[in-house]
């Protein structure tokens, strides 16, 4: 049932994303498409390098610009977020910022997305000990993680929204889980920033890393790592650069403190162009509001469920149904990963994106769509589903 939540202006479509002409686009957990005022900031910013030293001040002020939109989006201080490559490096940073010592554990689901389960799995190179926590169904709940820690374990880890099931973690339980243990909640962003209100400090989140390529609709090349400002002292810069230091700037003063909060990660110089796509892009999110941003695209995923649902037993429902369980990302499978192919086949020749992933079907959508998009996959469903069961 519609809400009496504000929602999205219906111009936004046509004016700020023409793929939405062509294509019903519902694949944002895989990319999604820049805005148009994003392409001409991107220009824009192309242009201005063509005169570098000549056409602004030295410091750029669309890194400003995106940290402060950014900071605003997340609810922290802008000297809590660090601009890193992507979501993979900024855990990094948490992986071996970390002062392990012999005997130590970090707990994470089983099945994670790879990049996550590769940073602490590496770990084990080092000695530490690397917790995968089985589960049944979607996703763990913060209870079967917690029931993997000890008093040797430095830090839990998972995604805020699963890439396969659209799985949302309790956040909120397990943060305040790890806070009471002493443990370090590191959290896997980039499928929740963007798409639903994140509020890392409420949670009590440690660190939570992102990339502004999917629901941020930024485009490539600009990652961001926000670290609580009680993990600052956890988690030590092991890559050092002129930007990680505060004061005189003389690299040979032994007495140069760090910067402040998570700027003490900063290295040198960063991605122009990207941040002012970014910028763009937050500009966009900050006008509409992420408010009612997570209000549409939870009544899209609300709606598409509800249908799935009637399609039943012949389409298998992944996500969990649960409006507390879900975000923005709906997955299906019809029972085999050979008929989900064709099936997604079927839909890509009607002008319907969606994505293929282990556990089935990846419908994603966000903002730029609308219910009657959402109605046209459920009527192309079941004749896409009787094509390949003939």
């Amino acid at each position: 049932m519609p809400s009496n939540e504000p929602r999205v202006p219906p111009t936004l479509r046509a004016a700020e994303f023409p793929i939405t002409a062509e294509y019903t686009y519902l694949n944002t957990a895989t990319q999604g498409p820049i805005p148009d005022r994003t392409r001409r900031a991107i220009e824009h910013a192309a242009q201005q390098a063509q005169f570098p030293g000549i056409t602004g001040a030295q410091v750029d002020p669309a890194e400003a610009l995106a940290r402060a939109r950014l900071a605003q989006l997340l609810h922290v201080g802008a000297d809590d977020l660090v601009f890193t490559a992507n979501t993979t490096y900024g855990l990094n940073i948490c992986a071996h910022g970390i002062d392990w010592r012999a005997g130590d554990n970090v707990v994470i689901p089983d099945h994670e997305f790879p990049s996550l389960m590769h940073t602490w799995l590496h770990l084990r190179t080092f000695g530490v000990e690397v917790r995968l926590v089985a589960y049944q169904g979607a996703g763990p709940s913060a209870a079967e993680l917690m029931a993997a820690t000890d008093a040797r374990t430095r830090v839990v880890s998972c995604s805020a929204v699963a890439w396969d099931t659209g799985y949302r973690i309790d956040l909120a339980e397990l943060g305040r889980c790890c806070a009471a243990a002493g443990i370090l909640l590191v959290v896997d962003g980039i499928q929740a920033v963007g798409a639903v209100d994140l509020d890392p400090q409420a949670l009590r989140i440690s660190a939570l890393a992102t990339h502004g390529y999917k629901w941020l609709m930024g485009g490539f090349g600009v990652g961001a790592l926000y670290v609580a400002p009680a993990a600052v002292d956890r988690i030590q810069p092991r890559f050092v650069g002129e930007q990680s230091y505060a004061g005189s700037g003389d690299p040979a003063d032994p007495a140069a403190p760090w910067k402040p909060g998570a700027r003490r990660y900063s290295l040198g110089s960063g991605n122009g162009p990207g941040y002012s796509a970014l910028a763009s892009s937050l500009e966009l999110i900050a006008e509409v509001g992420i408010a009612a941003i997570a209000a549409h695209n939870h009544e899209l995923s609300s709606l598409l469920i509800a249908g799935l649902r009637r399609l039943a037993p012949a389409v298998q429902l992944i996500t969990p149904g649960d409006p507390a369980q879900h975000a923005a990302i709906v997955v299906f499978t019809l029972g085999d990963p050979l008929r989900d192919e064709a099936v997604a086949v079927q839909l890509a020749a009607q002008g319907i994106v969606v994505a293929l992933r282990r556990r089935g079907i990846r419908v994603s959508p966000h903002l730029y769509n609308t219910p009657a998009e959402i109605e046209a996959l459920l009527r192309a469903l079941p004749a896409a589903v009787s094509a390949i069961t003939r």
